[in-house]
């Protein structure tokens, strides 16, 4: 207790200790402020994601002793829209034909299904998990998990695959090669900008990858290796991206003179040109000219295995045509093409129609012979 008489002037050695203790308060909010900011800017949530990987699911469709057949069984199973590839198997070295690959079972079983009602297929389920066993950082790109696209990783054998995972099925979708190593991939329209994503480790067929999701529309742009060769399909809400090199395990369809097929082998320099589109609406007209072109491209494919499936029948063969020509026919029934376009069609039916009598010739002299 302080006397009467004491001074009412403050202890010099208290006052100091006591600004001394504001000082290093206010010094440590200052530096938890600024090691908030920069864990917001440069911390976890703004690291790029590493695409997801998981395991792949194909269908075999059938094995041949010799390449020759294996690849005509297969632009017979392809003319029917069923994505196709051929690999040659290391313990027996046959070519085994499968269709694939997949993301999901689902997708599998019913690939599986269509061709158990078609008599074909050794009804077997072949996974590959060589992918999903590669270490990785997180497990989705999510730019919004309210939107709930993203991009999942798969390989079969020496292929990999993009798979887009839309909320929607995609309205269409566009794949265009704007350099000699440059893909773009348009699912809507999506006109963002593009971030760059964490490829996982090990990956070689893709060096780059930057993707915008907006809604239900998403945009890709990827940096591959010289020389990989790539394929654009769609499975219900899933977009397939297909890479492969340095020789693709698919046929690779050339581009007609009005169709945009998919890139030849023997395809010259780059453009900004589309090299493969899914348009999803064939009732309007504008869009029934590009589906009968690509029609008439499938049936190309097929017409060079036409002959000699003819001149040497194989059932499994003759079957996978005989049912890809049905597919290929209801479809260019079905299309809506503008008056010009009509005479085209009707000229690829006629086509469509001889192929599949003499398929049914063969295959029932092929029964009735000893």
């Amino acid at each position: 207790m302080r006397s009467p008489g004491a001074s009412r002037i403050p202890d010099p050695v208290r006052l100091l200790r006591h600004w001394r203790k504001v000082f290093w308060l206010s010094v440590g909010l200052v530096v938890v402020a600024s090691a908030d900011v920069l864990v917001a800017t440069y911390g976890p949530a703004s690291r790029p994601a590493t695409v997801e990987t998981g395991a792949s699911f194909s269908v075999s469709a059938g094995s041949f002793a010799a390449d020759g057949k294996a690849q005509a069984f297969a632009a017979a199973l392809g003319a029917s829209g069923l994505p196709v590839f051929v690999r040659a198997r290391v313990e027996d070295g046959r070519y085994q034909v499968l269709v694939g690959p997949y993301v999901s079972t689902d997708e599998s079983e019913r690939a599986q299904r269509k061709l158990a009602a078609w008599g074909l297929g050794e009804s077997r389920l072949v996974v590959d998990d060589a992918m999903r066993a590669r270490p990785q950082e997180a497990a989705i790109f999510g730019f919004d998990e309210a939107i709930g696209n993203s991009v999942v990783m798969i390989a079969a054998g020496s292929m990999s695959s993009l798979v887009f995972e839309m909320q929607e099925t995609p309205k269409a979708i566009e794949l265009k090669r704007t350099s000699g190593t440059a893909l773009d991939v348009e699912i809507g329209q999506a006109a963002g900008v593009l971030e760059r994503l964490t490829l996982p480790d090990g990956v070689v067929l893709v060096q780059q990858l930057s993707v915008h999701s907006e809604g239900d529309s998403l945009r890709a742009h990827l940096v591959v290796p010289d020389g990989v060769e790539n394929r654009i399909r769609f499975e219900g809400h899933r977009v397939y991206l297909d890479l492969a090199f340095p020789k693709a395990p698919w046929d690779v369809v050339k581009p007609g003179p009005k169709g945009p097929g998919l890139p030849s082998k023997e395809s010259g320099s780059p453009s900004t040109e589309p090299v493969g589109r899914v348009l999803l609406h064939p009732a309007d007209h504008s869009d029934g000219r590009a589906q009968l072109d690509a029609a008439a491209a499938r049936f190309d494919q097929i017409k060079p295995f036409l002959n000699s499936a003819l001149a040497m029948p194989e059932p499994d063969v003759l079957a996978a045509l005989a049912h890809s020509l049905d597919d290929l026919r209801g479809v260019v029934e079905k299309l809506h093409v503008s008056a010009d376009a009509d005479g085209d069609r009707a000229a690829l039916l006629a086509a469509i129609y001889d192929a599949s009598a003499a398929i049914k010739k063969a295959g029932d002299l092929s029964i009735s012979r000893p």
